[in-house]
């Protein structure tokens, strides 16, 4: 266990997460005790693209979908400033009920979670939108 974790957020996780189409969020999570270090962050260990492929050989997401195509993000623990970073997509950072949903599935603390959009986290909605600019 992390020593460095203050204990009332051992609850809390880091993960990833998609926006499916039908608005559903679709996430696979790790234990803020059991997550890995990158740099100065705890994170979850698995990428979006092999996780994606495990879901679709599970039958849990479409398997027409490319992983990339819908709305998706990730947080991780910030250690310096002990705060949880949810960077996403801004189709998700754009619905209140997205939000709210990650917040609590996640077990994020109020007051200690950021939002911010992530230009390596961008739907080809957002994308199209951007090159028709």
């Amino acid at each position: 266990m992390n020593k460095r974790i203050d204990p009332l957020i051992q609850e809390a996780r880091v993960g990833i997460f998609w926006l499916l189409k039908n608005g559903k969020l679709v996430f696979d999570l790790t234990p803020i005790s059991e997550a890995e270090p990158y740099g100065d962050c705890l994170t979850h260990p698995r990428g979006h693209l092999r996780q994606w492929e495990t879901l679709q050989a599970w039958g849990f997401v479409p398997t027409e979908t490319q992983y990339e195509e819908l709305p998706r993000g990730r947080v991780t623990y910030q250690r310096q400033s002990a705060i949880f970073l949810v960077l996403a997509d801004r189709c998700i950072l754009a619905s209140p009920a997205a939000l709210k949903e990650i917040v609590a599935t996640m077990h994020l603390p109020e007051g200690r979670t950021k939002f911010e959009r992530d230009a390596h986290y961008r739907c080809s909605s957002c994308l199209s939108r951007i090159q028709l600019l």
